[in-house]
């Protein structure tokens, strides 16, 4: 079972790529089965009506951050959907309070899971977040393999110049790329991704 898990802040637009990232991979010509673990805090899941169909299944954990108080249902539910789905793929999107590399470190624990890191930073919040909690925005993308800059319609070139830097700055050697919801993100993103998992 190759995982993703997808992390990023509340409002950087993790919906929107989940359901790119799970039509893309279900889209194959593999045809691969795909189950998606939620982990939304307080927030609106995604529409399982959406997501479901044949190769896609969807399950959620509301309890607690699965990257502390929640790290037992975590494990719970991936031993669970392993044993009743057997999917080729497991994609699992993180609250946004949650640190993904935790996240990704749980799972090589309790499974030898060897997962990769999809990342999501909001360009036009950046400067204020990196402001307000500097700490929590370097551990949102420790560990992360591919970052995607959302929003960035939302901001002037000078500014996306300057967050592209510094996120490329914190996020070591992850590939970073600019993206915003105007476009579909490019497919060679999500294959460059897929390809570290395998």
């Amino acid at each position: 079972m190759k995982t993703i898990i997808l992390g990023g802040f509340l409002g950087s637009g993790k919906t929107t790529v989940l359901l790119q990232l799970a039509r893309y991979i279900t889209g194959r010509p593999d045809f691969p089965q795909v189950v998606i673990l939620e982990n939304e805090i307080g927030e609106v899941g995604v529409d399982n009506e959406i997501l479901e169909g044949a190769a896609l299944s969807v399950e959620s954990v509301f309890s607690g951050c699965i990257c502390c108080t929640g790290a037992l249902e975590l494990t719970d539910a991936v031993q669970a959907i392993e044993s009743q789905y057997e999917p080729d793929w497991l994609i699992i999107e993180a609250t946004g309070m949650a640190l993904p590399v935790s996240v990704k470190n749980k799972l090589k624990e309790a499974f030898g899971i060897d997962s990769v890191m999809l990342t999501l930073t909001d360009a036009s919040r950046w400067k204020k977040l990196f402001k307000i909690t500097p700490e929590f925005v370097q551990g949102q993308l420790e560990g992360a393999d591919t970052v995607l800059m959302t929003k960035t319609d939302k901001v002037d070139a000078e500014t996306l110049a300057q967050v592209y830097s510094s996120v490329k700055a914190l996020s070591g050697p992850a590939q970073v790329y600019p993206v915003c919801a105007l476009e579909p993100i490019n497919e060679k993103i999500f294959e460059e991704l897929m390809a570290k998992a395998e």
